[in-house]
């Protein structure tokens, strides 16, 4: 049973291409797009894959990036259709067509062409496109998958090859995402965003597409990725050689004595003239009892605390009693300061009120 896979948005077409194999061993599928067509081919195998010119040639389209990504075409791939000069023909092979049909169709050439591409398929040296792709040192070969950066072998999984392959194939040219998702997943960007994101990753890392190599890949948003050649310098390199030029270690040591030296005369210099530290001026408060009620009520408090420390407390009610009134202690000789010590009344008050 051969399978045959038929992308097309008429009707009338496809119905054409299904009566050009009534034999009841072919079964045509059909497909509106490329990325369903690409999902399908991914999922089963078709013997052979007639595109519809109408449909789009262009090898950023999944169906024909698909097959310059992987080196393993099981299936001819035909397109069919109405093309406006020698250059679209030619540009149909070159992006991936084993063999073309112009319109008006005509069965017979139509089943004669496919069931040739077919034998040549199932050779054993199938006729294949170009299966190298170099860019630097980079050498990309399709057919095992590999990569060769100055004669050393770099291993990749299949889907970084692929990636790979589709950015050295069109070096210099930015693949958008959605051209990628398309071609190495048969899927839209939004789906496969951040797997892709991760892959584009693990490809710079492995290949060291950072410049070092004469070789980088560039992202730009809205535009996708692109390999391209470059002088060999990573971004860190450039922006040290945009700094100024810095002094040798010795000549930085001998600076760095110098000053210290020079720092050294000056302090001894100063010591031998004593040059005393300037004093930061100060302003004395003088604040008189006069001056304002919380002054007057402060000022006792003072002398007490004085007198507590001093270790003459036990005088300081009899004091405190006849001060208060303006008396002096009776039968005692005290002393002036002694008996100039007053204690506001309104504490007297609250003292009597305790007791």
């Amino acid at each position: 049973m051969l399978k045959f896979a038929v992308m097309t948005t008429s009707s009338s077409l496809f119905n054409l291409i299904c009566q050009c194999f009534r034999d009841d061993t072919i079964e045509c599928c059909r497909f509106l797009d490329d990325v369903a067509l690409s999902r399908a081919i991914y999922r089963e195998d078709y013997h052979a894959i007639l595109v519809d010119v109408a449909t789009g040639i262009d090898a950023t389209r999944a169906v024909f990036a698909r097959r310059a990504c992987y080196g393993d075409r099981r299936a001819p791939l035909i397109v069919i259709g109405a093309f406006a000069d020698r250059d679209s023909i030619e540009r149909a092979f070159e992006v991936g067509a084993d063999d073309v049909v112009l319109s008006p169709i005509d069965r017979g050439e139509l089943e004669v062409r496919t069931y040739q591409a077919l034998r040549r398929f199932q050779s054993p040296t199938p006729v294949q496109a170009e299966d190298w792709a170099e860019l630097g040192p980079y050498r990309l070969d399709r057919r095992t998958g590999t990569v060769l950066i100055d004669e050393r072998e770099i291993r990749l999984t299949v889907r970084e090859f692929a990636i790979a392959w589709l950015l050295f194939s069109r070096a210099g040219e930015y693949v958008s995402r959605r051209q990628i998702a398309g071609a190495i997943w048969s899927s839209t960007e939004d789906i496969v965003g951040r797997t892709l994101e991760q892959h584009i990753y693990k490809l710079r890392k492995k290949l060291g597409l950072n410049g070092a190599s004469g070789v980088q890949l560039r992202t730009m948003y809205a535009h996708g990725y692109r390999v391209e050649l470059c002088d060999g310098k990573t971004e860190s390199e450039a922006i040290i050689a945009g700094l100024p030029e810095i002094q040798p270690a010795a000549q930085t040591a001998d600076a760095i004595a110098a000053i210290t030296q020079a720092v050294d005369i000056d302090r001894k210099e100063a010591a031998s003239k004593c040059i005393a530290p300037t004093a930061r001026p100060c302003m004395t408060l003088d604040v008189h009892a006069k001056d304002s009620e919380a002054a007057r009520n402060a000022q006792p408090w003072g002398q007490y605390a004085a007198m507590w420390h001093g270790g003459t407390a036990h005088l300081v009610h009899p004091v405190a009693s006849f001060a208060a009134h303006g008396e002096e202690l009776p039968g005692s000789e005290a002393s002036p300061a002694l008996t100039s010590f007053s204690v506001p009344a309104a504490l007297l008050r609250g003292n009597a009120r305790r007791r």
